[in-house]
């Protein structure tokens, strides 16, 4: 039999239709669940979202069509595809199945067959509809990063070029430090905005693989760490690391010390001068699966629950500035999360504003 991870909710207040869609989903391989009622329905839908509805129309209370539109009213809900099974079969029920908001209408007793197939599609065209509205979504924010994004530090590249150059001329040396200061940190933000998009990009083609073996990830943390020393002592902000000597993972190398790069660089860019950065790294067991969990933990400004939810979104490209004024490009979390889904691995945030946060991923261990 085949595994499918659809979940499809079935709504009718008749328990043997109930039983007897239950059972053709069930061998076909279908997660279901089952409501006898239309009010029942919307309460299920409050905590999970199934992939399809096979909605009744003749339920007591509260018909299939009222049913329908509420369950589009409610905007989590809306791109949920709606399919009536129903004995009604005038034209008129089916009109108002249709204005309703239902897809597709299968009149009782239905063929097992037709059903399946008529919900195989319609599940295939939602999966679509929501690739290609993501597909879009990130397109114009890709776009629209390169176009605002670049303008701005080049703009500012050549306006503070263009004055020193003068100064030089007319032999005025006074502000030579700082338009020469604005160059190098536009200039710095651009290159690493340009490599960001660039492996963003990369990814998205396919044209960036994994290479997994064995290392020691103690090893890229302490590199890493050293990466940032300078800056972290500009900030005064002190770096305390707890890991063993020894904790071999699984993984490609290069993308890791990627993944550590990003997170060790956003905790120096939003923790205050005097602040705190810990690293931690253990080997510990999650979900069954041997996992070495590496948390990058800062004393910063925090994040707050509704952009955390945008962190590693490219369609909102979540960014803030630092302490300090330092400018993100918006795209490292992107990358991180890029990163560790090519090496099984996860990543996940908590945050208390004003506290810190703490950026904790995991990869699996070297067997």
């Amino acid at each position: 039999m085949e595994e499918l991870n659809d979940t499809i909710l079935v709504v009718d207040d008749n328990p043997n239709n109930l039983k007897v869609v239950a059972g053709v989903l069930k061998d076909k391989g279908y997660n279901f669940r089952v409501a006898k009622s239309g009010k029942l329905a919307l309460s299920i839908l409050e905590k999970t979202t199934p992939d399809l509805i096979l909605l009744d129309i003749q339920m007591p209370e509260m018909d299939g069509f009222e049913t329908c539109k509420r369950i589009k009213a409610i905007e989590t809900n809306s791109k949920i595809p709606i399919i009536y099974l129903t004995a009604n079969t005038d034209s008129e029920s089916i009109k108002k199945a249709f204005n309703s908001g239902g897809v597709d209408y299968v009149t009782k007793p239905f063929n097992a067959d037709e059903l399946l197939a008529r919900i195989k599609t319609h599940i295939k065209l939602k999966n679509q509809t929501e690739e290609l509205t993501i597909q879009n979504v990130t397109k114009d924010k890709f776009f629209s990063i390169i176009s605002h994004d670049l303008i701005n530090p080049l703009s500012g590249v050549i306006g503070f070029s263009e004055l020193l150059i003068e100064d030089l001329k007319e032999e005025e040396y006074s502000n030579l430090e700082k338009y020469t200061n604005v160059i190098y940190k536009s200039g710095k933000f651009t290159l690493d905005l340009l490599q960001n998009l660039l492996e963003w990009s990369r990814i998205q083609v396919g044209s960036i693989k994994s290479i997994k073996h064995n290392f020691n990830i103690s090893n890229l943390l302490k590199n890493n760490i050293d990466g940032i020393s300078a800056k972290s002592s500009a900030k005064e902000i002190t770096i305390i690391a707890n890991f063993s000597e020894t904790l071999p993972v699984f993984a490609d190398e290069k993308m890791v010390s990627t993944v550590i790069r990003n997170l060790l660089t956003n905790a120096l860019k939003f923790t205050p001068n005097k602040g705190e950065i810990i690293i931690t790294s253990e080997e510990k067991i999650i979900n069954n699966k041997q996992v070495v969990e590496t948390i990058i933990k800062d004393t910063g400004i925090g994040i707050s629950e509704e952009n955390r939810l945008k962190l590693f979104k490219i369609e909102t490209n979540y960014k803030s500035l630092g302490t300090n004024n330092e400018k993100g490009t918006g795209l490292g979390l992107i990358l991180c999360k890029e990163f560790l889904d090519q090496n099984n691995g996860t990543i996940k945030v908590e945050s208390e504003e004003g506290v810190g946060s703490s950026f904790i991923f995991t990869l699996d261990a070297a067997k």
